[in-house]
């Protein structure tokens, strides 16, 4: 039995909400209490309780830089098990500044997720690029 689209669907959809929501405790809550962050600058294991304590400050940098709301566009489920998806998916970052006005930014990622429970859990997050290194790029990247 392979885990279905409405229930990933379901998980994205309450992890879109919680990231908008500025509400670290929900956010946090979709993942695993150990699990793997990775993208072009390296990767590493992260506990959650670690997670917790930066996650307010990514989040007033991003804001501070811009940050009005992050959408989740699409996702593709390219793997699965009774137990675990892999999943594509992409998102728009959108910025408002007073110098580069509206700004929306592409971002994509790969999730491993154990939906074995009702509350599924992120064990791996693969960021394909590095957004503050784009927005530092653009020159939108605040200073706090």
């Amino acid at each position: 039995m392979s885990i279905s689209h409405d229930a990933v669907a379901s998980f994205f959809q309450k992890f879109a909400a919680s990231s908008n929501s500025k509400d670290t405790p929900a956010e946090i809550s979709h993942f695993a209490n150990v699990f793997v962050a990775a993208g072009p600058s390296g990767s590493a294991l992260v506990k959650v309780e670690d997670f917790e304590k930066v996650l307010p400050k990514r989040r007033q940098l991003l804001e501070a830089s811009g940050l009005v709301h992050t959408s989740l566009k699409s996702f593709d489920v390219t793997a699965s098990t009774d137990r675990h998806v892999v999943v594509n998916n992409t998102w728009e970052m959108n910025f408002e500044t007073q110098t580069h006005g509206k700004v929306t930014i592409p971002v994509s990622a790969t999730f491993t997720i154990d939906m074995a429970s009702d509350t599924p859990k992120v064990l791996v997050y693969l960021a394909h690029q590095d957004i503050l290194q784009i927005l530092r790029d653009r020159g939108m990247l605040a200073v706090i």
